[in-house]
């Protein structure tokens, strides 16, 4: 279903995402780096107070883009593969602090067969992330390549324009959600972008492709 092409002008985003990306950003890069990164990104007021482990809404979706342009430019053509990284360690950061949810999930997961396992997690990501913010909108489609996971209100690529898909630390957090239901790592690969011009960004999850995205 086509739906119109959504940037509201203060778009409010979760705080809890903002903290994850920013300890998961300390991980990969450093303090050193995340320092750099946050006032860079104009996000000074984190350098020392971290946002709150809460659901309230208290950044923004531009706030959100700009840490994550500064990432990039920080690292230049190396920033796609840092970005998968701080990705992959900002779902590892949500687990734990969700951990008794997450516990329950993963309990159910051990029954399910992998292709189940995918879908399954695909969509308990899309309805978290749909369930704190109205802005929100995602879908998860069963395509014969795999599964698509298509947001139609992205906060990485919020306001941007660019020639090739940049959601790279999307890429990251699907990527280690799908280990982390599945135990193996699946190929995958941001297929459409809303800075390109595309309606939603549209990441695929390539079923019978094994294989790190993190270079």
């Amino acid at each position: 279903m086509a739906r119109e092409r959504r940037e509201p002008k203060k778009w409010l985003f979760t705080n809890a995402l903002m903290r994850q990306a920013i300890l998961a950003i300390g991980e990969v890069m450093g303090e050193r780096g995340l320092k750099v990164v946050l006032r860079q990104a104009g996000l000074e007021r984190y350098v020392d107070e971290l946002p709150p482990n809460n659901l309230e809404l208290g950044a923004t979706a531009a706030e959100y883009a700009a840490l994550n342009q500064a990432v990039e430019e920080f690292y230049g053509r190396a920033g796609k593969g840092m970005l998968r990284r701080i990705g992959r360690a900002s779902f590892r950061y949500g687990v734990e602090e969700q951990a008794t949810l997450m516990g329950i999930a993963g309990a159910a997961l051990k029954v399910m067969p992998q292709k189940t396992r995918i879908k399954f997690i695909l969509t308990q990501m899309a309805k978290a992330l749909m369930d704190v913010d109205e802005e929100t909108y995602i879908e998860v489609r069963e395509t014969p390549e795999g599964f698509v996971f298509a947001d139609f209100t992205c906060a990485l690529c919020y306001g941007r324009q660019a020639e090739h898909p940049i959601c790279h630390l999307y890429i990251g957090s699907i990527s280690e959600a799908v280990k982390w239901a599945t135990g193996r790592d699946y190929e995958v690969r941001e297929i459409e972008c809303r800075a390109m011009g595309a309606e939603a960004c549209c990441f695929l999850v390539v079923e019978g492709r094994g294989g790190s995205e993190d270079g």
